[in-house]
């Protein structure tokens, strides 16, 4: 499924279900962010690999997010921003953030920025 346009590339940025580790995410990728296993059997970018862009849905599990939803990935690609609920440690209190494309990691929280 196609979700927007590669903040980095303007590449369709597709959704792909995966299981990892018995898990089942999403993966939100770049259509020019092609991996591969070498010969050490790890994963990485592809020779022909010209974007990085790649998100997993379940990136913000360490704040007690559980996935980022495609719907929030569309409209993140859409508006350049978007803000998300997180949780903290206890799962008891809650707040806001605003989260952005990163071009090394994927997205990125702007832990600095109040959401109005």
């Amino acid at each position: 499924m196609i979700l927007g346009k590669c903040p980095y590339c303007g590449g369709n940025v597709i959704s792909q279900k995966l299981t990892i580790q018995g898990q089942k995410v999403n993966l939100y990728t770049c259509e020019h962010a092609t991996k591969e296993r070498d010969i050490n059997d790890d994963y990485v970018f592809s020779a022909t690999s010209s974007c990085r862009f790649r998100v997993y849905s379940n990136t913000f599990l360490r704040w007690n997010k559980r996935s980022l939803s495609e719907y929030e990935m569309k409209q993140l690609l859409k508006e350049g921003q978007i803000a998300v609920r997180l949780h903290g440690r206890k799962g008891t209190s809650e707040y806001f953030k605003y989260v952005i494309p990163d071009p090394e990691y994927g997205v990125s929280i702007l832990w600095d920025t109040e959401v109005a």
